[in-house]
């Protein structure tokens, strides 16, 4: 029942609006759409309003657009956007996902009947079809009718309407038919016209709304096959949540949150190699709302974790302007990326209420672990470790499993995947620039490389930790559990680079606790892999510190050399 919806409950029973009025109220084949007018007293006042239309010199009336009257969009009864919030809630359900691809030219979006989603989509340069499939008509019509400006691209585009843009492919049709129906579960394509999509966005129901579409949506291994299959290599895929979870909430699979911890599974299942969840708190709701964006390559990490600066840059370059030039995005930019990059602590909270809760809850959730589980750096002394140098020692007895010195590991220094690539561009273009080259082999040989944002970085010791020696053929006592008691020089494949290393070591790609908490993650997690004695040396798995494929023969192949003193005979 409509009525017994946000329709009813935060609009037709609602006494206190200063003006109310419904544009329209209509049934499609589909579903009952309903659009009002309105002016609440707390955001707005109908006097500011009149002002601002009386032409009489004020401010009201300088800048009227301040003063509008929100409208509020209805279907079925659930409330869809509002005039004063649409601009957060589409340019963040597009823009993150679009700029982590870096060079989106198809895109398909799933639902998006407002036409605001295909603007947002319209906006980049880069995109030469935008592939709408949208199964009600009647709603993109009302949509133009009543809400005009949601789909309004007449700032930067030839066309008014961006139904009519001549980069937008509209189809009114069953969007997981059309994507079941085209793609297979084997990757082929039914209809050689099909061609796959750079990213998808997917503009539909929420996942908590109780009716069977949003379940056919959610809850649907085949059609998000088909998905899969309709992308590219490094395709991108993006989608709304719903209402986001509150810092009391239970697990998702424990209430009506249950589509959304289904469809994390299964964007796991499915092949993706990286999933990551934020919220957005402006998009006139009344309270936050959830994105989850997941990448078809690891390699688009690099692009979702760019800096600000760098975001701004690339929508400088990206964003078609308006006849002023001037940028056309009225919400994003590099400041509000950086907060998506960071999961909300409720999601963090709900995430570990799972059962079993998972491993990275209890080792990457801050530095809360008891004291009688951790050693101090007072535990330790650097002393001479023989032909090494200088090494570092236990000064009391170690149980196994407890954290090391954990006030030691923010001093590091850090150098981005975008840093490192261009200190290699420099060299490559700048024959000056030779000594650069140094500076790598040091990065190589006294940090620690990974690949947790995507491509190649390092984080290099400047604390105590610093002077822990390399463990040679497996007596290494110290590090990343999973990861650096694996495998040793000696053991190791020097074709096959173990999957933990330089990634993120979880068993799903939806790990919440570790993306909220990188920056420990990434130098923090020095525990130790069994008793250690006092007196005796701490020794780590250097071949922990590789993070790159290309690297790893090499790295394996010193060590080896190192522990055992004979140089590795070379391969004919």
């Amino acid at each position: 029942d409509p009525l017994a919806s946000d329709l009813g409950k935060f609009m037709l029973d609602v006494l206190e609006f200063d003006m109310k009025n419904e544009l329209v109220s209509t049934k499609s084949e589909y579903q009952r759409i309903d659009v009002y007018e309105v002016i609440r007293p707390r955001f707005n006042d109908l006097l500011s309003y009149r002002k601002s239309i009386s032409n009489d010199g004020s401010y009201e009336s300088l800048h009227p657009e301040l003063y509008r009257p929100d409208r509020v969009v209805f279907l079925d009864g659930v409330m869809q956007s509002t005039l004063h919030g649409e601009n957060a809630y589409h340019e963040a359900l597009v823009h993150p996902g679009m700029f982590a691809h870096p060079n989106p030219s198809r895109v398909a979006i799933i639902g998006g009947g407002e036409g605001a989603t295909l603007r947002e989509v319209l906006k980049h340069k880069t995109v030469d079809t935008a592939v709408m499939i949208e199964i009600d008509e009647v709603m993109v019509n009302v949509s133009h009718e009543y809400i005009p400006s949601w789909s309004d691209c007449s700032p930067f585009s030839s066309s008014a309407w961006c139904v009519e843009d001549p980069r937008a492919d509209v189809r009114y049709e069953d969007a997981l038919a059309w994507f079941m129906d085209r793609f297979t579960e084997d990757g082929s394509k039914k209809d050689a016209g099909d061609d796959p999509f750079d990213v998808i966005v997917m503009d539909a129901l929420d996942p908590q709304d109780n009716v069977p579409f949003a379940k056919a949506l959610y809850d649907n291994i085949d059609f998000l096959r088909a998905l899969y299959n309709s992308m590219t290599d490094n395709g991108v895929i993006v989608m709304q949540l719903g209402e986001s979870p509150s810092l009391n909430d239970p697990a998702d699979s424990f209430g009506i949150d249950e589509n959304r911890a289904v469809i994390t599974k299964l964007i796991d299942e499915v092949g993706f190699e990286s999933m990551h969840i934020y919220e957005e708190s402006h998009s006139g709701f009344g309270y936050p709302w959830s994105y989850l964006v997941a990448f078809k390559s690891y390699s688009n990490r690099v692009n979702w974790y760019l800096t600000e600066a760098e975001v701004e840059i690339n929508i400088h370059g990206r964003i078609l302007p308006d006849e002023e030039g001037k940028s056309t995005l009225q919400y994003f930019d590099g400041a509000t990326m950086a907060s998506y990059q960071v999961p909300h602590k409720g999601f963090e909270n709900v995430f570990c209420r799972q059962v079993p809760m998972p491993e990275e809850c209890t080792y990457y959730r801050g530095y809360h672990v008891r004291d009688d589980y951790t050693a101090p750096a007072t535990s330790f002394e650097v002393k001479p470790s023989g032909e090494k140098g200088f090494g570092l020692y236990a000064k009391v007895d170690i149980p196994a499993g407890y954290l090391l010195a954990p006030e030691e590991s923010w001093k590091t220094v850090k150098f981005h995947p975008t840093t490192f690539e261009v200190m290699e561009e420099l060299v490559e273009a700048f024959p000056a620039a030779e000594e650069l080259n140094d500076i790598s082999v040091g990065l190589h040989w006294y940090g620690c490389q990974n690949r947790v944002h995507g491509a190649p970085e390092y984080v290099i010791d400047t604390g105590i930790m610093t002077f822990v020696n390399h463990g040679c053929d497996g007596s290494a006592n110290m590090g990343e559990i999973g990861v650096d008691d694996v495998v040793s020089e000696m053991t190791a494949d020097v074709a096959a680079m173990p999957h933990a290393h330089g990634h993120i070591s979880a068993d799903s790609i939806h790990h919440v606790a570790i993306d909220r908490h990188l920056n420990q993650y990434m130098t923090g997690a020095d525990y130790s892999m069994r008793d250690i004695k006092a007196g005796e040396e701490l020794l780590n798995n250097y071949l922990g510190f590789t993070g790159e494929p290309e690297d790893w023969e090499r790295d394996v192949k010193i060590l080896r050399e190192w522990c055992t003193g004979t140089p590795t005979k070379k391969e004919e």
